[in-house]
Formats: structure tokens, C-alpha cells, sequence
């Protein structure tokens, strides 16, 4: 019988430890002062917002030792949450949006091509959350075509993690850096 317990409270012991892996989340952008606005009041519109991920639910993973013990998983449309966070923030910067790109002297199209948590599960005392966004956006204006790559990459050091949902944060301010990187270029394209 003392087998038994024994067996119930180790069982017990090891699942209450183990990590909890939950689809991450992904807030809506939040507004907030912009340092840029634009001076062009030409009309603008979006082609296309894509992500071009070959697996679009895979954001990184957890790491102890050099192992992966972890994927780190969500089920956000990206594509949609840029295009949302894009213009709401392009209307603040003061851009006169339009919906048919026929009607616009200004063409974004943009794609999301890499999204990359990492948390190093033996690290204790240096940054052991790494995160990565990149996008690729394409401006057409006046026939004249340039492409931009925005890279944002973050490394913070957060308390020992037990569940995915302690990364969340991160990839909350670096979804809201890179739309506040974009379109700061933007305005002043």
C-alpha cells in the first residue's frame, strides 16, 4: 500500500511541474502616440496582407539543454491582425485609406515571413526569452516599386516559466513595434 502512495504522490508531483503548453494569444494592436504622420495625403490602400510561413500555427518552441521539449503553438490569423493593426495605425498618421487599390496613388503589400519565440527553459539569469518578427512590405508608388524587410528581435529574462502563456507578452510589443516600425517608414516615404 505505501508502493501505491508512493507512486500517486510522485505521478502527482511530476504532472504539477510539467510545463503547460496553451496556444499563445495575440492582442489586438493597442494605440498610442505616434512619433511619425505623414505629410502626403495621397490615397493608399493595401494589395494584400499574407503570411507566407510554411507552418502558420508554429511560433517557436521551449528549450532545456539543448533540447527542444516544447512547440510553442497558435491558432491568431497574423495576416488579419496586421492588416487591423496596420490601419488603424496608418488612419492615425493621418493616411486617407481606400479599399480599391485602383483608387490609390500609394500600394502596400505585405507579408508576414518569420514569427519566433524562443524560451531557454535552463537559463536563470540572463535573457532566456528570445523573440523574432519579420516582415516584407512592398510600396508601389508612382511606379516606382520598394521592398522593405522590418526585423524586430527582443531578449528579455522573465521569471522560471511553467506554462506558454508567459510569452505572450513579448510577442505583443514586438507585433506593436514592427506596425509602428512600418509605418513610420511609410511616412516617410
Amino acid at each position: 500500500m505505501n508502493k501505491l502512495y508512493s507512486l500517486v504522490a510522485v505521478v502527482v508531483l511530476m504532472s504539477g511541474c510539467s510545463y503547460k503548453n496553451e496556444a499563445i494569444e495575440l492582442s489586438s494592436y493597442k494605440a498610442h502616440s505616434l512619433s511619425k504622420t505623414t505629410e502626403d495625403r495621397n490615397n493608399i490602400s493595401f494589395l494584400s496582407v499574407t503570411d507566407i510561413r510554411a507552418d502558420k500555427t508554429s511560433i517557436g518552441y521551449v528549450e532545456a539543454n539543448g533540447y527542444v521539449t516544447t512547440k510553442l503553438y497558435s491558432h491568431v490569423d497574423f495576416a488579419d491582425r496586421y492588416k487591423e493593426g496596420l490601419t488603424k495605425v496608418l488612419k492615425a498618421a493621418m493616411f486617407n485609406m481606400v479599399n480599391n487599390p485602383a483608387d490609390a496613388n500609394t500600394k502596400i503589400d505585405v507579408k508576414i515571413k518569420d514569427i519566433q519565440l524562443i524560451y531557454n527553459d535552463t537559463d536563470k539569469l540572463n535573457e532566456n526569452l528570445h523573440g523574432k518578427i519579420i516582415v516584407e512590405v512592398t510600396l508601389t508608388k508612382a511606379d516606382k516599386v520598394n521592398v522593405f524587410t522590418f526585423t524586430q528581435k527582443q531578449g528579455i529574462w522573465i521569471k522560471p516559466s511553467y506554462t506558454s502563456k508567459d510569452v505572450e507578452p513579448l510577442l505583443n510589443t514586438l507585433f506593436t513595434d514592427s506596425i509602428d516600425a512600418i509605418v513610420s517608414k511609410l511616412a516617410n516615404k
